[in-house]
């Protein structure tokens, strides 16, 4: 049947977070990725995270949203048996092609600094980094 890309649903939680705790260079956060961090994400930006089955395996995911001016992916994983196929590739466009349609000016994702495979692939598909910005947090 091969692999299928659809919406994320909340009822992907558990197999998604479970991808993400197995993918080196994914941060984790407490707040934000919780179960309720991801229902009001998914809730806010309806129809924009995907997800990638092979039967009922869960191999990919790819987190999209937007706050009006700009757009944001996180948390693109694939499961080592599915990579090298263009999955990613393939959420990445689901996802960017969802974001087109809200005309924002920008999307932005962060890497961890010290993920040099994962610096190396957004490099390779297009992204560059923003040497005139240092990104600034703080918890609430």
């Amino acid at each position: 049947m091969g692999v299928q890309i659809r919406e994320m649903v909340l009822a992907d939680y558990e197999a998604v977070i479970a991808l993400w705790r197995s993918t080196p260079g994914v941060d984790i956060r407490p707040v934000t990725d919780s179960r309720d961090g991801i229902e009001r994400l998914l809730a806010r930006n309806p129809g924009l995270s995907v997800v990638a089955f092979d039967d009922d395996n869960l191999v990919g995911c790819a987190l999209a949203s937007h706050d009006g001016r700009r757009g944001f992916l996180q948390h693109v994983a694939v499961a080592p048996a599915s990579r090298g196929q263009g999955l990613a590739r393939a959420m990445i466009d689901r996802c960017l092609d969802g974001l087109r349609e809200h005309q924002l000016g920008w999307v932005h994702l962060d890497v961890v600094v010290d993920n040099e495979a994962g610096k190396a692939f957004w490099q390779k598909a297009g992204w560059r980094p923003v040497n005139t910005l240092t990104r600034l947090s703080r918890a609430l």
